[in-house]
Parts: structure tokens; sequence; C-alpha cells
């Protein structure tokens, strides 16, 4: 469960840096980084 959560979080923090670099929304551009941060910590959590 927690690796769907994680590539989930993965994929749409991709997604929104990148519609973040076309249309120059910088608040998008942080969600994205955000995201994928959150990710990342994930990993260190145990079940």
């Amino acid at each position: 469960m927690i690796l769907r959560a994680r590539i989930a979080l993965l994929a749409l923090g991709v997604i929104a840096f990148a519609l973040a670099q076309q249309t120059q929304r910088e608040w998008l551009r942080w969600l994205g980084i955000g995201l994928v941060a959150l990710a990342l910590l994930l990993r260190f959590i145990k079940r």
C-alpha cells in the first residue's frame, strides 16, 4: 500500500512540475517538489 502511494505521489509530483515549467506558475512548481519530497520521506516509514 505504501509503495502504491509513493508511486502515485512521485507521478503527480513530476506531472505538476512539468506543468509548472510550461505555465510558469511558481506554486505548481513547489507543489510538484513537495509531492516528490513527501514520496521520498515515505520511504522511511516502517509498516
